[in-house]
């Protein structure tokens, strides 16, 4: 593997769609952003790009490296995608429990899959053929829909089970519990891509 201009490209597209939707998710929590957008985005963009160079350093150690940093990219911004969408229908209807969030959750993780599949295809894994698109992308599906169930159904335990501790804004706990949902699935989707979806 080598490091490429399309590589550093692609990373600045995911670095500044994060930092693009951070501020809607900042905005809903009432938290301020510490730098102007105007300077985030481009700031994201920059990271991103550096994050991948020291995954293609550490390649030279570990090979999986270099993949796993694109992988560990898409993931993050797979997961701003995740809880901006998430944090726009809290937003709209000022809902933070209840049966909608499962509802909501369910649309936010769909447009993270879809996201996924396109970057994770053609980037991180670089599974170029397209021969067997039909097979590859129900498998894809497959794995994603098990990460979704799991996904909408840690989310909908931490906010409606166990519920926001005394002191914890609604909204807040809400982020929380999609937050760690999309964390703790994360390992799960790597796995499930890696060796079934995209194995070559």
């Amino acid at each position: 593997m080598r490091l490429t201009p399309r590589d550093l490209l692609f990373a600045a597209i995911n670095g500044a769609l994060i930092g693009i939707l951070i501020p809607f998710i900042f905005s809903n929590l009432a938290v301020r952003l510490p730098v102007p957008v105007v300077v985030f985005v481009p700031l994201l963009a920059f990271l991103s790009v550096v994050g991948i160079g020291v995954g293609y350093l550490l390649s030279k150690i570990r090979p999986f490296f270099f993949q796993l940093s694109k992988f560990g990219l898409i993931g993050v911004a797979n997961t701003v995608i995740d809880l901006g969408i998430y944090n726009l229908f809290i937003f709209m209807s000022d809902v933070s429990s209840g049966y909608l969030i499962a509802v909501f959750k369910s649309f936010s993780v769909l447009a993270a899959i879809v996201n996924s599949y396109v970057w994770n295809k053609f980037w991180s894994f670089e599974k170029k053929e397209t021969g067997n698109v039909g097979e590859e992308f129900t498998q894809f599906l497959l794995v994603s829909l098990v990460g979704l169930l799991l996904n909408v159904g840690i989310t909908a335990f931490v906010v409606n089970i166990i519920g926001a501790p005394a002191g914890i804004a609604d909204k807040t706990w809400a982020n929380i519990g999609g937050l760690t949902a999309s964390i703790l699935v994360l390992t799960w989707t790597f796995i499930g891509y890696k060796f079934f979806v995209f194995k070559k």
